[in-house]
Order: C-alpha cells, then sequence, then structure tokens
C-alpha cells in the first residue's frame, strides 16, 4: 500500500497578501525611520533652554548677574559667563571644564553635531542675554556696554535649526520664562 503524503503550501493569493501587508507597513515605517531631524532640533532646543535656566537659577543663587553670550557666525555656539568685560566664565558643571562653552556642528558639543543656530535675537537687535539677581533677563549691548530689561512678549527668541526643521526658544519679559512651541516649524521643501 502506498501512503499519501500531503504537501501543504501557501497559496499565491496569501503569499500576495503578506507582500502587500508588508509593503503597507514599510511604506509608513520608512519615512519615520529617515534622520529624525525634527527629534533633533527639539533636543537642541532643549538644551539651550536648560541651559539658559541654569543661568537664570545660578544668578539668583550667587546674586550675580549671568550672561549667555551667543555666537550665530562659525563657530556656533554659546557661553555662560559672569562678566563680559572682560569676560569670566564659570566653570561646567558637569564635565568640570574651566568653561561653560557649547558648540554646534562638526567637532562641537557630542551630541549636536547636526544641530545648528539660525536667528538670535533679544529684543531684536542682541545676542547676548542677561540675567540679574532676580532672575529678571536683560539684552545686553556690547557696544555700549549697557544691559536693558526685556519688554517685549515672544520678542526675544534663539532657533535651533536642524534639517529642515527649526524649533524657537523664546524668554519672556519680566519673569524671564522660558518657552518653546510643542512642535519645530518646518522651514524646508
Amino acid at each position: 500500500m502506498m501512503s499519501r503524503h500531503c504537501n501543504r503550501a501557501f497559496t499565491l493569493v496569501e503569499i500576495l497578501t503578506v507582500v502587500v501587508i508588508l509593503g503597507i507597513a514599510a511604506a509608513v515605517i520608512v519615512p519615520q525611520l529617515g534622520s529624525r531631524d525634527d527629534q533633533k532640533a527639539i533636543a537642541g532646543a532643549r538644551m539651550v533652554m536648560a541651559d539658559l535656566i541654569y543661568a537664570q537659577n545660578r544668578a539668583i543663587s550667587t546674586q550675580t548677574r549671568h550672561y549667555v553670550v551667543f555666537n550665530t557666525s562659525s563657530p556656533q555656539g554659546y557661553r555662560i559667563v559672569t562678566s563680559v568685560s572682560p569676560q569670566v566664565d564659570i566653570p561646567h558643571p558637569i564635565t568640570k571644564a574651566s568653561n561653560y562653552v557649547v558648540t554646534f556642528g562638526h567637532g562641537g558639543t557630542p551630541g549636536l553635531e547636526d544641530i545648528s543656530l539660525g536667528a538670535v535675537n533679544f529684543e531684536g537687535a542682541y545676542t547676548t542675554v542677561m540675567f540679574d539677581e532676580l532672575g529678571v533677563p536683560y539684552y545686553y549691548d556690547s557696544g555700549s556696554n549697557t544691559s536693558s530689561a526685556l519688554a517685549t512678549i515672544d520678542g526675544s527668541k534663539i532657533e535651533i535649526k536642524s534639517g529642515v526643521f527649526t524649533m524657537p526658544v523664546y524668554v519672556q519679559p519680566y519673569t524671564g520664562e522660558i518657552t518653546t512651541p510643542s512642535n519645530p516649524v518646518h522651514t524646508g521643501p
């Protein structure tokens, strides 16, 4: 007697169904696995916010003015100092470096290689913000070596960029509250 072996296989319809499902999943997931420039811009903005809050809190706790000096030309970044003329650096609390400097772009601070600074303006024209002993924000005018309190709501902004995304960081007048929108702005094609 011959025994019959029944070989079970997938039908063409079953195989095509699996391929279509995998194709749909790939179309949804693969674009999300791209460079994630939006998330990089958000992370960069959060770091800038944390450093601004650190400078503000340190100004309050030490009862000395603290400046955050932004440089939008190469190398882009900022430093936190207690005096701008002459420049007196503060030590970095984590790295223990003798100065608190953050540099964007290649060769800069680790994790910030794909991030750059866009426009930085405090009250429309200045690139340095100062926090007084009460944490109140001022813009600093290096030309006249003077500072004036911020007065315009959302009038002081630092733009953090990654790819086609920009994440603004706002320093509010009077209270010194530091805010961002919930999502970065898509600025490219």
